[in-house]
Order: structure tokens, then sequence, then C-alpha cells
């Protein structure tokens, strides 16, 4: 979308029928699509808003120039009310019908100036209450005060020229979104924000968490409320496929419980050198391999988190739930049935998967589960490129590939060398691992079991003649002696979804992958 004059926008949020009200926004400000609906109170909000300043000296149409109103950060939940984006400055004003306390007015504007800082503009954020009418701001040294319109005039009659592009392409997710594993000083700083699902996810879970700890049975009509026991700790699953934010969420919460006894954190995959940092950063908290997690004593421990249990055998999963169970724990898990290395290696099929749910739910009365859908860690070329790639959700045709680059060569000699030069440019070489096809090797490069749980900015893989395209997926993974591309598929796939931004792949030996690919990007 683009900003639009907010006087316009006023007038016809004053005039124009409530039923019109998102039309006619839409086309103001050229929105891909329509608001559901532009609520009868936030309509107030702005031609109020508009008349205060108005009438305290701002009479030029010029100064309310540039404004977007209800615009989102793509792939990230938060909303900004009206916003106002200069080629040195940035200006947020957040709307409220009624006043809220002023602690909840200052939180949410120190979370907008976080969302709003990768812009590299000085930032001004105000909020305005319609009733009683009220206007508050936050400023740069977190001083929060309030304001009379005259102070906002001042404001928008010092800004610069109004950017005048898309307001999407201001912004990138990946700014905004921190790993535990790969950015840990900024996860132990704080320097980071879950969405509001992942904060409705959080706030259930610790409440739950505080019921059992005060011996209560929460109050509800599900089945697990009725059989639940006051010593009966909480449990709750959360799947989601990468990208959706779950090893954050997971990470956070083992941070907040940890404060009287340590949260275990079981990684299932090999522990990486941001688990080590993690360990020996903090104590609210200890990462522990899946392997060998049967033998661990989790009775000193205060709740039990498992970061990809999926990945967990169904005997260990049973052990561990089992275990933490007879030791009165919370049991938080993350799941992704996407991502399943070592099955396909024993030749498993997709029915004798480990059933988590069930597995829980045998053991744990007060069992939640949830699901996070909306990709947040990774742009949306990507999905559309791996959804095609691995036949997700069916053939949709072209996609945006802007983010996707595809090389080729001969043998794996000649990959390496085009792999070394994307590694040059800033990309992360992911080999395949442990079981798969035989990798393109170079020194310090971490296999496809190494980083799990991880995310990198820019990805590169190397793919032979062993991972086959298109129908030919389900043929391979039902005959054993083509076990051997289903295990090279299960790896590229936990590659490629450890990319935020770019990915590129280095195909070789390999011209029908090659065809499906330029296909897929609508080249071929």
């Amino acid at each position: 979308m683009r900003a639009a004059n907010l006087l316009m926008l006023s007038q016809g949020f004053e005039a124009v029928p409530t039923e019109l009200l998102p039309g006619f926004e839409a086309q103001l400000s050229e929105r891909d699509e329509p608001l559901d609906a532009i609520k009868q109170h936030e309509a107030a909000c702005v031609t109020q808003l508009v008349r205060d300043v108005r009438s305290a000296g701002a009479m030029d149409p010029r100064d309310f120039d540039g404004f977007a109103f209800s615009f989102r950060i793509p792939q990230v939940s938060s909303e900004f009310d009206l916003l106002k984006v200069t080629a040195h400055a940035v200006l947020n004003i957040e709307l409220k019908a009624v006043q809220v306390g002023e602690d909840r007015v200052r939180r949410q504007l120190v979370r907008n100036r976080y969302y709003l800082g990768p812009l590299g503009r000085r930032t001004f954020t105000f909020t305005f209450v319609l009733e009683p009418r009220a206007l508050f701001e936050l400023r740069d040294d977190g001083t929060f005060l309030r304001v009379d319109a005259k102070r906002l005039v001042d404001v928008l009659q010092s800004l610069d020229e109004c950017y005048d592009g898309r307001l999407e392409s201001l912004f990138r997710a990946s700014d905004y979104l921190v790993s535990p594993l790969n950015d840990t000083r900024d996860f132990m700083a704080g320097r980071y924000f879950l969405t509001n699902h992942q904060e409705q996810i959080k706030a259930s879970f610790l409440r739950e968490c505080t019921a059992f700890e005060a011996g209560l049975v929460p109050t509800g009509e599900s089945a697990e409320d009725k059989r639940a026991q006051p010593d009966a700790p909480p449990a709750f699953l959360v799947y989601g496929s990468a990208g959706t934010g779950k090893t954050l969420l997971l990470y956070d919460l083992a941070r907040s419980l940890g404060a009287a006894r340590p949260a275990c954190v079981v990684h299932c995959g090999v522990l990486a050198s941001g688990h080590h940092a993690l360990n020996r950063a903090q104590n609210r908290f200890v990462v522990i391999p899946a392997k060998g997690v049967e033998r661990v004593d989790l009775s000193v421990f205060g709740a039990v988190f498992v970061d990809e249990a999926q990945r967990m055998w169904p005997a260990q999963l049973q052990s561990v739930v089992q275990a933490a169970r007879r030791c009165g724990l919370p049991l938080f898990l993350s799941l992704d049935y996407r991502q399943m290395l070592g099955l396909a290696e024993l030749g498993e099929g997709a029915e004798q998967r480990p059933d988590a749910e069930k597995t829980v739910r045998a053991t744990y009365a007060r069992l939640r589960t949830w699901r996070l859908s909306h990709k947040i860690r990774t742009n949306r070329d990507l999905v559309g490129f791996v959804g095609e790639l691995f036949e997700l959700r069916g053939h949709r045709g072209k996609v945006s590939t802007s983010h996707v680059k595809v090389a080729y060569a001969a043998d794996a000699s000649c990959a390496a060398s085009l792999v070394e030069a994307f590694c040059a440019d800033g990309y992360e070489y992911i080999r395949l691992g442990v079981g798969a096809c035989p990798p393109v090797a170079l020194e310090d490069c971490p296999t496809t079991n190494e980083v799990i749980g991880q995310e990198f900015d820019r990805v590169v893989m190397a793919v032979g003649p062993e991972f086959c395209v298109g129908g030919d997926r389900h043929e391979a993974e039902a005959d054993a002696s083509s076990r051997c591309s289903a295990i090279c598929r299960e790896h590229v796939f936990q590659g490629v979804t450890r990319a935020r931004s770019d990915l590129a792949l280095v195909v070789f030996d390999n011209p029908a992958l090659l065809g499906f690919l330029l296909g897929i990007m609508g080249v071929a």
C-alpha cells in the first residue's frame, strides 16, 4: 500500500457510508485488498484527531500528506494505526477509543519503536485517546508524557518530504525475527517481541502453570478440564511448519518459567554453538540433546520443553513424557511433521511416524494443542518456491522467485566451486547430513543434521542426481532400492527451510531437476 492524505481520509470517514469505507480507503491508499471493515470508533478517532490538529495550527493540507492507515508489516503481526514515513523520520500515532491505562499505552509504543527501528530514521510515537481526549508521547529517551495537540503540530511541520513508494518495500520480516540459536545476544538481552498469536499461547501456558502451582483445576468445559486433577501438570503441543516461530516461543517460555527452578530444554538434534552459548550465558534453563535424555534425572528441573519433538523415536518420546509426568512437571513440545530426518533412512512410511499427541495425551490429562500457521521467518517468495519444489499444496504454476537463484554444474567437483562463490557472497552452505546421498564437501560447513532449529539469512545447498522430482517422488519412497532419493529430499527440505531471505541451489548431474526448477521459475 501507499500513504494517503489524512485530511482526505478523515473527511471520507465522516461522510462515506460505513459499508463503503473499506473500498474508499483502499482506493486512496492503493491497498492490494480492502480491509474487512473499518470500525466506527476507528473512523471517529481519525476525524477527531484531524480536527484537534487543525485547531492547534496545522491548516496547510500538506501537513496531512503521507499517512498510512492500519498498516501491517508483511509477515509480522504488528499493526500501526497511523504511520507517516519521510526521508529522515517516521511518525506513528496509535488510536484508542477509550483510555486503557498508561502502562499499556506505553508498552505498545515501546513495541512500535522496536519495529520501526530498522528504518534507520528518527522516530516519533504518539497515542491519541478519543474519550477522554488525550494525547501521549513516548520520546527518544524513554520519557512517556501527556502532551497537547500543538506538540504534534510541531512534529508534523518539522518533517521533510514524504516517502512515496510502497510501504511494504521498506520492511523485512527478518529484521525482527530473533533466533535464540543464531542471535543469542539479542535473545538474552530481550531484544525481540512475540507475535500476537505467540503471546496468546504464552499467556495460556503460563496461566495453566500458575493454576497448577496453586493446586487449582482450570475452569472450562473441555474433556481435558473435566479429567484434570489439581496435581495434574499442564502439557502444550504447538504444531507449526518451518518459519512460524515455534523455537523462539519455546525458548522464551523456558526463560520465563526458569526463575524458581531451571527448565530443561531437550533439543532433538546435535547441539550447536548457539546451544552452548545459551547454557553459558544464563541459568534459567539448560539445553540438552535428545540422545541419552532417558537417562537424565528430570526431577531437578521445573519444567520440560522439547523442541522439534517429531524427531524423537516413539519409545524415547514416551520415556521423556512419562518421566516428566512422574516428576509433576509442566510439558511443552513443538512439532513439525514435515521435518522428519531419519525415518526414510529406515524405510518407515508416514503411517509409522510417531504420534506425539497420542503419546502425551495418554499421560497428561491437561493437554492443549495449538497450531502456528502464519510464517514469519521466511519471505513469501521462498515459501511459494519451497511449496512448489516439494509439492506441498499441489502444483500451482509459476511463483515469484526474486529471492531464489539456481546454478548448474556437471559434477560434484564443479559444484563445489560454485558453492564457494555463493559463500563468498554471504551465503551459508548447508551440506546434506548423515544418511543422505554423498554431499559436496567443504570444510567447516554445517550439515542438515546440525542446523535443526537454526536459521540463516542466505542459504546455499548442492543437490545431485539422487534428488528425484515430480510424481517420481512417491515411487521412490515406496521402493526400498530408491530410498536414497527420499532421504535426499528430506535433507534438502531441512536445509532450504533454514533460509530467512535468500536461497541458492547448485544442481549437478541432474538435468531433470534443473528443468523442474526452471519450470517453477517460469523460464522453461
